[in-house]
């Protein structure tokens, strides 16, 4: 249920294509999930990380983790709009984005033989006792 539908709109899945196009028009990644750490920071965008599920990955300067209660979501959504974190979203860097990621990745496939390449299957056997 979305309690504010004049202000905010919720989905369960929006695939991946409609979820990268809809990032340029949200103010934020709110939640607990990977996307707002890996992908989010590559469009600028701050994540609010509610939690601890993500604890210990590598985090970009636009991830406000906070705790799962409204003392800390309010502390983190008044973060998200300040002007010095809007402003520090225009240089962020993403830990997980480097140049060159794809020409490397070409590379190891042109070099790659899959000719032999055959995936191995194993049966299981269910007794009944």
């Amino acid at each position: 249920m979305n309690v504010h539908s004049d202000k905010s709109v919720a989905f369960s899945s929006l695939g991946q294509l409609r979820y990268f196009s809809a990032l340029k028009f949200v103010d934020a990644v709110v939640g607990n999930s990977s996307s707002g750490i890996i992908e989010a920071p590559s469009f600028k965008i701050g994540t609010i990380n509610v939690g601890d599920r993500q604890r210990g990955r590598l985090k970009a300067k636009s991830v406000i983790d906070c705790a799962p209660d409204n003392q800390g979501l309010t502390k983190a959504f008044k973060r998200l709009y300040s002007t010095s974190f809007r402003n520090s979203l225009k240089t962020v860097e993403n830990p997980y984005e480097s140049r060159g990621t794809t020409e490397k990745i070409i590379e190891i496939i042109k070099k790659t033989d899959f000719t032999n390449i055959k995936k191995r299957f194993f049966d299981i056997v269910f007794r009944q006792w």
